[in-house]
């Protein structure tokens, strides 16, 4: 997203944040009232950000610059007060109020303010890490297991097979939420690699907690000091916390590869091989 709909986005957050924030005090109760809201207001806008993406008129109207910010609230206020509970309003109103780019920019907003609300549920259970974790290694299975990506991707499949799938691969072994934003990944086929889907959602996790997703790759597992290290040195040198995970992959031969967003810092034998090799043939 450019600047204009990150601003959009992070003013909508705020308000989700507003209201979905166990106060201080609060006990048992008030965190399962929290939970119950923010897993509602991720359902209503998940579905509002389907009918925008059916409905590129609605979607435009909701998004036009040229109107002041207050007729589109009313806007949104008149064709979804009383549809959707009144949390989900507010903060549709406060997304549809930004200056966003473009009017997909809108939607996407929607859809990834949908995905942090269902995050509010490990974040209040203290499961997030945990979410963050699984949601990644699901991916990582899917990347290494086609035949398992492809039943999940398949257009000729019934969603309920999907879902039922899913359900198969995660119950009993995976947290709620990563249960449903896994659903949600399988749904959203329009926005292509699964896996990609899943790193997303677990890249938007690791914002709540303002860290940034790195991916550590090597042939045999790092020891925990050695970790941690690893995971010092780039939070330095990216001068923010990165929450790594870790992937073994036997073709990098030795050393470790890392990605953190698009940047990637190759220390592998493999990397050094191919140089030698470069430099032989010249």
């Amino acid at each position: 997203m450019e600047g204009p709909s990150r601003a959009a986005l992070a003013a909508a957050r705020a308000t989700l944040d507003e209201l979905t924030a166990v106060p201080p005090e609060g006990g048992a109760a008030a965190r399962q009232s929290t939970v119950a809201a923010a897993g509602q207001i991720g359902s209503d806008l998940r579905a509002v950000a389907d009918l925008l993406g059916a409905d590129l008129t609605l979607r435009r109207a909701l998004y036009d610059p040229s109107m002041p910010a207050a007729a589109r609230e009313g806007l949104a206020d008149r064709l979804f007060g009383g549809q959707i509970a009144p949390s989900s309003l507010a903060v549709l109103k406060s997304a549809v109020a930004g200056r966003w780019a473009r009017a997909l920019d809108l939607r996407l907003g929607l859809i990834e303010l949908a995905v942090e609300a269902l995050l509010v549920d490990a974040e209040t259970s203290g499961a997030l890490d945990e979410v963050e974790d699984e949601l990644f290694r699901f991916g990582r299975i899917l990347d290494r297991n086609p035949q398992l990506s492809l039943a999940l991707t398949d257009p000729a499949a019934p969603a309920s097979a999907k879902d039922g799938l899913v359900e198969r691969l995660l119950a009993d072994k995976a947290n709620a939420v990563t249960v449903r934003l896994a659903k949600q990944a399988v749904a959203d086929r329009e926005f292509g690699d699964l896996s990609r889907r899943l790193e997303e959602f677990s890249r938007i996790a690791a914002g709540r907690r303002n860290r940034v997703v790195g991916v550590v790759r090597t042939a045999v597992p790092l020891s925990d000091d050695q970790f941690a290290r690893l995971r010092s040195a780039l939070s330095r040198y990216f001068g923010r916390e990165i929450q790594l995970q870790a992937d073994l992959d036997p073709a990098v031969l030795g050393g470790v590869v890392v990605r953190v967003g698009d940047e990637v810092v190759d220390g592998s034998v493999l990397r050094r091989l191919a140089a030698a090799r470069q430099a032989l043939t010249r």
